[in-house]
């Protein structure tokens, strides 16, 4: 659906434009781990997701779950080196907007499934 399309290879590599962001870590001043960030706004991103597009079956659903576990893994992967180091604001703006354009994406393929 999302993770083999061309729109996520692009993503991908805005990623890998923006790895300086995410060569300075900031010291664990709180609990939360770029790991636990990535993760809340996701799937914050996908009971969104599932909220807007309410009349999507079961199949299409477990889709995205296991599209957003993969692009999880693909994220893990990339920024392993900080995936345990608490967040700077920086880069939590920057996930935001990474988070954003993924959301866009699925909304723009299950448009063609469930129209809002």
């Amino acid at each position: 659906m999302v993770t083999d399309s061309e729109g996520y290879i692009q993503l991908i590599g805005f990623l890998t434009d923006n790895l300086a962001l995410f060569e300075h870590t900031q010291a664990q001043q709180n609990p939360l781990t770029i790991c636990d960030y990535v993760s809340e706004q996701l799937s914050e991103s996908v009971m969104l997701v599932c909220r807007q597009h309410e009349h999507l079956d079961s199949e299409h659903r477990f889709t995205v779950i296991r599209e957003i576990d993969a692009i999880v893994n693909d994220l893990e992967q990339v920024l392993s080196g900080v995936w345990m180091s608490s967040p700077t604001q920086q880069q939590q703006q920057f996930i935001d907007e990474f988070v954003g354009l993924i959301k866009n994406m699925f909304d723009n393929q299950l448009i063609a499934v469930d129209p809002i």
